[in-house]
C-alpha cells in the first residue's frame, strides 16, 4: 500500500523540534561561559598637556598598565589577549590625591556585546614634579687617535650652548652635555654633526622621555694640526736660605709634543719655565705646572698629559778649601822683555762653596785661576786672582797674591 507524505506528520514536526533543542543543549555544553584573567595591558595616557599647562611634569608611579578579568562564552575568552584591549587614562581628570581612572576597552567593537570586563584595579597614581629649564655649555669630546705626526685642535660646537628642560630632579643630575666626534686618522680640518648626550657626575647618559632639548644634534668644527717635540727647560728664581743651595732640579717630561699652523711650530724649538720660586727655602720643593701656560699663542700642547712635576733638590751648603800654586795660575797679558813670578802670603786660600754633589766634584784647574799681567809695572805687585764662575759654586778668597814683574 502506498505511503502519504503527509502521514505522521505530527511526529515529523516533533522530530524537529527535538533535534534543535537538543543542537542548543548540546552547543550550550560544549561553548560554556568562562572567565580568564588576561594582565599587563598597556596603559595610554590621554590629555598630558593639561598637566604641562601648569608648569608640572609627571611620571606614572603605580598603573602604567592594567589587569582585568574577562567572562564570556569560551568560544570568544579563549582567544583574546592583551593585544585584544586597549586601556586609557584621561590626566586631565587627574583627582586631588593624583590619581586617575582607567578604562579597558575591547579593540573590536563587536566584542562589546559578548564579554564582561572588570579592571583589578582601575586606578593610575602620578607623581607630579616642578619643571625647570637650565642651559648647558656643548663640550666635545673627541674618540680615536689622529693620524701619526697630527694632533686635534680647537674644537667647535654649534650651537654651543643648549636649553635642557624637565623634572627638576632629573635636570639636576646634569653636569655636562657633551658631543662625541671621531678624529680617528684625522690628517685635515673637517666639520661633521654630532648627537647630544646628556651626562651624570660619573659620565653615565641621561635619558628620559620627560626631558626635551633645544637641540638634538650639533654642528661641530674639528681643527687638526701637525706634531712638532721639543724640550722643556726649567730653571729657578730667588736664593734659598743662607747656607742652602740648589743641588739638583728633576722634571718630568724633558719633552713635549706642540701642534700648531707651521708657521707657528717654525719659532718654537724649547718651552722655558723660568718662574719657579726657591726664595728661602731650606727643604726640598715639588711643584705641578700647567704647561699650557708657557707655550707661545697659537700653539697647543698635543699630549694628554698637560703637566710637569719639577722637584727642586735644596741641600745645605759646605766648603771646600784649595791652596793653590803657582803653577795652577794662568797669566795673561805678559810682555816679551819681562819676567814675572807669582808669590802668595801665608793665609792664602780660596774656599769654594756649594752643594756636595757639586762642590766635591771641583778641582782647582776648573776655576781656571787667571792673573791679567798687562798693566803691572816693574816691581812688585799686589793683584786679583780671577776664577771662572761654576754653576752652583761661589768663592771667596783669602789672603794677598803678588806678581813680581822683572826687565830681562
Amino acid at each position: 500500500m502506498k505511503r502519504k507524505p503527509l502521514n505522521n506528520l505530527g511526529y515529523k514536526i516533533l522530530s524537529v523540534v527535538l533535534a534543535v533543542i537538543l543542537w542548543i543543549v548540546v552547543m550550550n555544553i560544549s561553548d560554556y561561559s568562562i572567565t580568564k584573567r588576561i594582565e599587563d595591558i598597556p596603559v595610554s595616557q590621554l590629555n598630558g598637556d593639561a598637566l604641562d599647562e601648569l608648569d608640572k611634569v609627571y611620571e606614572v608611579a603605580d598603573g602604567d598598565t592594567v589587569d582585568i578579568i574577562v567572562k564570556g562564552r569560551r568560544s570568544i575568552v579563549s582567544e583574546l589577549t592583551a593585544e585584544s584591549f586597549y586601556a586609557t587614562a584621561d590626566l586631565s581628570t587627574m583627582s586631588i590625591t593624583n590619581t586617575v581612572q582607567i578604562f579597558v576597552e575591547p579593540k573590536s567593537a563587536s566584542l562589546k556585546d559578548d564579554i564582561y570586563i572588570t579592571c583589578v584595579d582601575n586606578t593610575m597614581t602620578l607623581t607630579l614634579e616642578e619643571k625647570v629649564t637650565k642651559q648647558f655649555p656643548v663640550k666635545i669630546k673627541t674618540t680615536g687617535i689622529a693620524y701619526e705626526g697630527y694632533a686635534v685642535g680647537e674644537t667647535t660646537a654649534s650651537p654651543n650652548i643648549v636649553t635642557v628642560e624637565g623634572p627638576k630632579s632629573t635636570v639636576d643630575k646634569i653636569t655636562e652635555v657633551n658631543a662625541y666626534v671621531s678624529v680617528l686618522n684625522a690628517r685635515e680640518n673637517f666639520d661633521t654633526t654630532s648627537e647630544i648626550v646628556l651626562s651624570d657626575a660619573y659620565g653615565e647618559p641621561i635619558t628620559s622621555d620627560k626631558i626635551t632639548v633645544s637641540h638634538s644634534e650639533v654642528n661641530v668644527s674639528v681643527n687638526v694640526y701637525p706634531v712638532k717635540t721639543v724640550d722643556i727647560v726649567v730653571d729657578v728664581r730667588g736664593i734659598p736660605e743662607d747656607g742652602y743651595g740648589v743641588a739638583e732640579i728633576i722634571y718630568q717630561p724633558q719633552t713635549i709634543q706642540i701642534a700648531g699652523l707651521p708657521e707657528n711650530l717654525d719659532g718654537v724649538d724649547v718651552i722655558e719655565i723660568d718662574d719657579i720660586s726657591i726664595s728661602g727655602l731650606a727643604d726640598d720643593y715639588q711643584t705641578t705646572v700647567d704647561l699650557t701656560e708657557y707655550i707661545p699663542k697659537g700653539i697647543i700642547v698635543a699630549d694628554e698629559n698637560k703637566d710637569i712635576v719639577i722637584t727642586v733638590d735644596i741641600e745645605q751648603v759646605k766648603d771646600k778649601t784649595f791652596t793653590p800654586a803657582e803653577k795652577n795660575i794662568t797669566l795673561t797679558g805678559k810682555k816679551e822683555d819681562y819676567s814675572y813670578k807669582v808669590t802668595f802670603s801665608d793665609d792664602f786660600k780660596i774656599v769654594a762653596s756649594g752643594v756636595s754633589n757639586v762642590v766635591d766634584e771641583v778641582v782647582i784647574a776648573d776655576m781656571v785661576p787667571t792673573i791679567d799681567c798687562s798693566e803691572l809695572a816693574v816691581g812688585e805687585n799686589n793683584v786679583s786672582l780671577e776664577l771662572k764662575d761654576i754653576d752652583g759654586v761661589t768663592y771667596d778668597i783669602h789672603g794677598t797674591v803678588t806678581v813680581k814683574v822683572s826687565s830681562n
